[in-house]
């Protein structure tokens, strides 16, 4: 652990930057050999692992807060304001960036391409407060990817009261049976249109909508539950449970695979079992964090994940107009394709990389100082009400 952060969660939000940078790069790259391709498309499963990290880190945050502030009110003040100042800024820098660059290539490019759906300011103010999860028209077209944060934000909402509500097994088991069949409604009402069955379109509004992406947060929630001293690295797994941690996340894997970008037989179960996967490669990485170089490596993509998820569609939508008239790949065939990707993937990953230490140091420092400038505010509130109340007493 440095800096308060865990080596094993970062190293994992590595693997899930590195699988979403590839799902999106692998469209401009229609000659790859049939497994690439449908492994390189696995890769937007990447968001699923995201969000068991992130239930993971944000009931460790609120437990390791709850330690040191008494008023369940003064815990959920600080979880908001930092969340808030670590998404918000570099999204809304994004929201502008993307525009631009949409009402360019439009207006300039000789194929008026637009890099973005069809939207209107009312979905750009949704996205701005962080809603737009529920809007088909704002849940994507705004910012490249922005469903899965307008998702996040979304759970985000309701975390504190799943923390506070949750204090024991029993309740967490009845929460989880009561979202899980609140979702279900939801996705019987909405996406199958009242009946019992239906098959999700793949990266459609109903695919990306609240209801079908929550019970992969649910996953992360009983991770951390279950396996806390692995996930904090005061226990390690051993080899027979690190084997079948490794079968779990690789029969989770095929049926993902099957549910969803391989066979799309059923892609509205294709998150929650992908986030069982993810749960289970998690486990392993907290486990068996290691400060070698690759580790070291993959701590820092991964410390940089949120600012790489935003930036690479920059340099994807540059691969589209470099290779979207190239005859040599389709020449050449499959190798040649897979021979270009794999650098291709690498370049895009250090390209991010680099943006995101940038906006880092331009944006997110300042934001991250007002924040804690916030929160001390915050604590000497709550410390003076307390007081002031025992005072009275």
């Amino acid at each position: 652990m440095q800096r308060g952060r865990i080596s094993g969660l970062d190293q994992a939000r590595s693997i899930a930057i590195i699988a979403v940078v590839a799902v999106h790069l692998s469209f401009q790259f229609p000659h790859l050999p049939p497994w690439a391709t449908v492994l390189a498309r696995m890769g937007q499963y990447g968001v699923q692992l995201f969000f068991v990290i992130s239930a993971v880190t944000i009931f460790m945050t609120l437990d390791a807060d709850r330690k040191r502030y008494e008023a369940a009110s003064h815990v959920t003040a600080r979880f908001y304001i930092k969340r808030f100042f670590r998404i918000a800024p570099l999204y809304y820098v994004a929201i502008v960036a993307y525009g631009a660059m949409s009402w360019y290539t439009y207006n300039f490019q000789a194929d008026h391409a637009s890099i973005l759906g069809p939207h209107d300011i009312s979905d750009v103010i949704l996205n701005l407060l962080f809603v737009h999860a529920v809007s088909s028209s704002a849940i994507n077209n705004v910012v490249p990817g922005g469903w899965s944060i307008g998702v996040e934000m979304l759970f985000y909402s309701i975390a504190p009261m799943i923390f506070f509500f949750a204090t024991s097994r029993a309740r967490l088991v009845l929460l989880t049976a009561a979202l899980v069949l609140a979702c279900a409604v939801f996705v019987a009402a909405g996406a199958c249109g009242g009946a019992l069955e239906c098959n999700v379109k793949n990266n459609s509004f109903f695919y990306f909508w609240p209801p079908v992406q929550v019970p992969c947060f649910l996953v992360g929630i009983w991770c951390w539950a279950l396996f806390r001293p692995y996930l904090t690295g005061r226990a390690k797994l051993g080899r027979p449970a690190a084997g079948i941690a490794l079968g779990i996340a690789a029969l989770c894997a095929l049926t993902t695979a099957a549910c969803g970008v391989w066979r799309g037989l059923a892609n509205e179960y294709a998150p929650v079992v992908a986030a069982c996967g993810s749960a289970a490669v998690v486990l392993l990485c907290c486990s068996a964090a290691s400060q070698r170089t690759v580790g070291r490596i993959a701590g820092a993509i991964g410390r940089e994940s949120y600012a790489i998820y935003l930036w690479h569609f920059v340099f994807a939508f540059e691969a589209l107009y470099l290779f979207k008239d190239s005859r040599m790949l389709a020449t050449h065939g499959p190798l040649l394709s897979l021979a270009v990707f794999v650098p291709v993937l690498a370049a895009t990953l250090a390209a991010s990389y680099a943006l995101s230490r940038l906006t880092d140091i331009l944006i997110q420092r300042y934001a991250s100082r007002f924040a804690r400038a916030l929160l001390e505010r915050v604590d000497m509130t709550f410390a003076f009400r307390r007081d002031a109340s025992v005072g009275v007493k």
